[in-house]
């Protein structure tokens, strides 16, 4: 996934670490640490979705207005975003709720995880007689998508089930891929 670096303009002149519910509607799950700052992490999708000075929703902070986007002109991909804090404002009344990290420093890094995802074996309803059955595989069954967490996954375990908010449930696969990062697989609905 690539990233754009943010700016938020009203936010804490030093990082600051909140304790928030794991789970808005499950207080059972428990706690997880949450670290806010004035340089954040946000999805390029994203990005590139918002409009010049639209209000948005940062999950679990509050709204913020888009006042300035840089753009690579050879890429046409956003590079940088700054916000400007409008805690005043009414998540009700955005259309886009995104997620964001604070960005890593050496007192709170983020963690490197591959999140993987599995597709049929076979590409058709139903194999009939006559059929070349390897002309009925899937070619591709495994899709890997490298990511960043905050720290809160790293005292997870094998099985341990996460939700990445706007991804789905996944499971700690309790290993790492050749790079180091931890391995969570998606489980369908």
């Amino acid at each position: 996934m690539r990233n754009v670096k943010v700016i938020v303009q009203g936010g804490p002149a030093n990082e600051e670490v909140r304790t928030l519910p794991a789970h808005k509607k499950n207080p059972e799950v428990g706690d997880k640490k949450t670290v806010f700052s004035s340089h954040l992490l946000m999805e390029q999708a994203d990005a590139e979705s918002f409009g010049d000075n639209e209000e948005i929703t940062a999950m679990d902070w509050g709204n913020a207005f888009v006042r300035n986007k840089k753009t690579n002109p050879a890429t046409g991909k956003i590079e940088s975003l700054d916000l400007e804090l409008h805690l005043e404002g009414d998540f009700k009344k955005t259309s886009k709720k995104v997620h964001w990290l604070s960005a890593p420093t050496d007192a709170h890094p983020l963690i490197p995880v591959v999140l993987i995802d599995y597709d049929y074996l076979i590409n058709k309803k139903k194999i009939e007689d006559g059929d070349d059955f390897t002309a009925c595989l899937n070619p591709v069954t495994e899709y890997r998508v490298n990511a960043l967490a905050d720290a809160n996954v790293e005292h997870l375990k094998r099985f341990d089930i996460i939700q990445f908010e706007r991804k789905g449930f996944y499971i700690c696969q309790g290993t790492k891929d050749a790079e180091g990062r931890m391995e969570f697989g998606f489980i369908p609905e």
